[in-house]
């Protein structure tokens, strides 16, 4: 577990951290999976959120169409598991 966490945090190191846009949801996803335990509900909040701050900031065509359905997709599953 351990040495998957440290994998995980070395791939930080290659964020654009200029760009809001792109920081952004992996920040969201880095700190929502252990706060909730659960690395599939930080994957899907970082789809989440990577849609949504794409779409707001303009930058749509940035996002492909697979990341806008799974984001989708993602806020379906929790919209009905409460």
């Amino acid at each position: 577990m351990l040495y998957v966490a440290c994998v995980m945090t070395r791939s930080l190191a290659e964020i654009d951290w200029e760009d809001v846009t792109e920081y952004a949801p992996a920040v969201v996803t880095a700190i929502t999976m252990p706060l909730t335990y659960s690395i599939a509900t930080g994957i899907g909040l970082g789809f989440i959120t990577y849609a949504l701050v794409k779409i707001v900031s303009g930058k749509v065509r940035e996002a492909s169409a697979a990341v806008i359905v799974l984001a989708i997709l993602f806020a379906a599953k929790f919209a009905v598991a409460g």
